[in-house]
């Protein structure tokens, strides 16, 4: 319904927008920019992934894996499908990385800190520090590929 007043009232005719969710998330997906759902522990003890995926309940706390039915008790849906208590999305990285070289004006800002780096003591771009220089001291030959990707994180306190 969102989509379809989104496309009647604020975008202009002929635009090009999916008729639904599915739709949508097809054009995610051939995009190389969908996601993945993994099971997650409801008292976020972990995560029910790789050797634990089959598991119903964790080890320790034995809180289950499926949501259960305030009516019956059960953990199966009427259509006898179980369902995750908890889910975590992992949108994974390196697809994404890739499109980003897959254009070329993309690209071009992708290997900035080769290309257009200044040495006059103005930080304007994470490249310009110490520590991705120190980073380039350690690590040549990572240093030498305009291509390769850094990634920073921030905590922002947590």
């Amino acid at each position: 319904m969102l989509l379809k007043m989104s496309k009647e009232e604020l975008l202009p005719d002929g635009a090009n927008l999916p008729n639904s969710n599915y739709e949508a998330k097809k054009i995610i997906k051939e995009l190389g920019l969908s996601y993945n759902k993994i099971d997650a522990c409801t008292n976020d003890c972990m995560l029910y992934w790789k050797e634990d995926s089959q598991l119903d309940s964790y080890k320790v706390c034995g809180a289950s894996r499926w949501k259960i039915c305030t009516h019956s008790g059960e953990t199966r849906n009427k259509k006898g499908k179980r369902i995750a208590s908890k889910s975590l999305c992992y949108f994974p990285l390196k697809p994404r990385l890739q499109r980003l070289f897959m254009s070329t004006k993309t690209s071009t800002l992708m290997t900035w800190h080769k290309d257009k780096i200044f040495d006059d003591g103005i930080m304007r771009h994470p490249a310009d520090s110490m520590a991705w220089k120190s980073f380039d001291e350690l690590h040549p030959s990572f240093a030498v590929e305009p291509y390769n990707v850094r990634l920073g994180v921030a905590s922002d306190g947590f």
